[in-house]
Parts: structure tokens; sequence; C-alpha cells
């Protein structure tokens, strides 16, 4: 063990481990809300801090605390054989610690309204937990082909149309590294791809399945070329948009359909940075840090494709269990056909 475990806690720690039992007041509050919005090193200390907290919390219940000592131990002395158990315990207490920090970061955003810094931290927070949303697509400019023409008049071509098709799309995420994508072709057919955050796997009308172990493999194949997909590297995304834009304030216009003010943020890409969309929209409820509409204006063309495109979150419903698997959206009798994966 290292010997640092055994220092005495530093004036940070203390404040932490004072807001997390509920015993700070504002100035303590505000104190805090300061460091984790200044520090990033203060951030992760917090995050350390309040998973081993929401840890202890599931533990408690032992000796004195448990309600009846005897049944508490006779049930550690016999466990249950499913692992789901071990499962649902250690997904209880990461949410417990998810939920703290966003709240924590939430008080940041509040008590420093000018910091973007905190703010998008926020929202990278709120892609730790595991809630589904679902979102459309909008192509707010086609853009134009290397002739000038418009690719959204041109006909299908190949295994992936081109990307212009993407009005009207839908997409599903849950957390930060699973996504399914359902999207319209130009011949009457539907191309749905995903990923379960370990493999990838795409299904074009009635054809085959295809599956690959990389997680990126077919999302790299829905904007022109083979670049990454913004919008299904969220998190990727998000990390660029604070190391290689220039974040500001902005106000968005009132969404109707939402009760919720939301702010905006807007990302304008370094010059010398390179790939990515040259300015990130970010319209995001304050409380939650969840995003309702994100922008994405001057994204890398090779020659077909949209120049911007927006997405518009239209449910946080949660989807089935198993929906980000590919066995949800075919019948058991599809044929699978397993693709080499080439290096990226």
């Amino acid at each position: 063990m290292n010997d640092s475990t055994h220092e005495p806690p530093t004036e940070l720690e203390d404040l932490i481990f004072r807001s997390l039992h509920g015993l700070t007041d504002e100035a303590e509050s505000t104190a805090l809300a300061t460091q984790l919005a200044s520090s990033s090193e203060a951030r992760e200390l917090f995050a350390d801090h309040a998973m081993l907290h929401g840890l202890l919390a599931t533990e408690a219940q032992a000796g004195a605390f448990a309600a009846d000592r005897e049944a508490f131990f006779a049930a550690l002395e016999n466990p249950p054989s499913s692992p789901n158990i071990i499962r649902i315990r250690r997904w209880w207490w990461l949410s417990a610690a998810a939920a703290m920090v966003i709240g924590l970061l939430s008080l940041t955003l509040l008590l420093l309204p000018n910091n973007a810094t905190a703010a998008l931290d926020q929202v990278m927070a709120a892609l730790d937990r595991s809630v589904d949303c679902s979102y459309v697509i909008r192509v707010l400019d086609p853009g134009t082909d290397r002739q000038g023409g418009n690719p959204v008049e041109k006909p299908d071509r190949g295994r992936f149309p081109p990307s212009s098709f993407l009005d009207g799309a839908r997409l599903h995420l849950r957390g930060s590294s699973q996504y399914v994508l359902e999207q319209a072709l130009p011949d009457g057919n539907t191309r749905t791809l995903g990923s379960d955050g370990q493999s990838s796997w795409c299904i074009r009308g009635e054809g085959p399945v295809r599956t690959s172990t990389d997680p990126h493999h077919f999302g790299a194949g829905v904007l022109a070329g083979k670049q990454s997909t913004p919008f299904l590297e969220l998190r990727t995304q998000l990390e660029d948009l604070r190391n290689f834009y220039q974040l500001e304030w902005f106000t968005p216009p009132a969404v109707p359909a939402s009760s919720t003010p939301l702010k905006g943020l807007r990302g304008s890409r370094h010059s010398a940075a390179q790939g990515g969309p040259k300015e990130i929209e970010l319209w995001f409820d304050p409380a939650t840090g969840q995003i309702h509409r994100m922008v994405l204006n001057g994204l890398p063309r090779g020659g077909s494709g949209p120049a911007s495109i927006a997405l518009e979150l239209t449910s946080t419903t949660p989807l089935p269990p198993d929906f980000f698997h590919h066995e949800a959206h075919h019948g058991p009798s599809r044929r699978i056909e397993v693709e080499t994966t080439r290096p990226r």
C-alpha cells in the first residue's frame, strides 16, 4: 500500500468529505465549487471520493446499522449464486457516485455561471449515466460535391450511401459507448447499425448482419470517407471540444416543447487543430448536463456528405436492455457475417 494513504487529509479532501456528508455551509460549498471549476485534478479527486463514499454507503448496513443483524450476516455467509447480484450492487454505488458528481458540477455551474469548462465537464459527467436518449438528425446544410452538384439528388451508391441521407435518421444512445443509428435509404430500404460498446454491427435491408469486433468499425462509414463520426463517439468529441476549441457561452432560443431553460456552449476550433467540425454548439439542461441539441458546423467532407447537421433530443424513455445488440433488430434466421477489422 502506498504510504500516502496514511497521510492526513488535505484541506480540499476535508472539504470534499464534509460536502459528501452534507455538512458544508454556503461559504464552504462556494469554496469547493470554485476549486472544482478551476482544477481538473480537484474534480478527479472529488470523483474518486464520491465513488468510495457510494461504495461505503452500501456496506453501512452491517453490524449495528443493520435492521436484522442475524439475517444480514447469514446472507453474507450464503450469498446468492447469481453474478447479477454483484453487478447490480456495483451498478448501484457507481450510479450513486455519478449522481453526486453531477450534483456538485451542477452546483459549480450555478455558482460560477461564466466557467464554460466546468459546464462542459458537467455535460461529460452526464454521459457516465446509463440513461437512454433518442435523437433525430437534421441536415442543416447538405453541402455540394466536387462538381458542384447536390449529393441528395444522386442515386444510392455502394454499400454506404451518401451521408446526406442522414436527414431524418434516428440515433439512440446509452451512455457514451453504445448507440443504434436507424437510417432510411433512397431505394426504400433501411440501414441499421450499432455498437454495444464491445463490438459493432450493420444490417441493410434484408441482407446479412455484418459484425466486427471493433466497436467503431461501421460507424466510420457514416460520414464521408473513413473518418470518425462525432455523434457516435460522443465522449471523444467532447474531449476534443475541451482541448482543441475556444469555448464561449451563448443564449439558445426557447424550445417550445421543453419547459427547461437550456444553456448554450459554442466551441470554435483552434486554427492549429486538425480534423473535426469547425464549430460545435451544445444546448443542454444546466441541472442535469443532458444534451438537448448538438449542432456540428463545418464537417470535414471527402467530396460528399453534409456540411452541417443537428441532433435534437426526442425522448429519454428507457429502451429494452438488449436494444444495442444486433439480435434485437432481426429474426433468428438472419445470416451473420463477421468482417475482418482493418486498422483505423
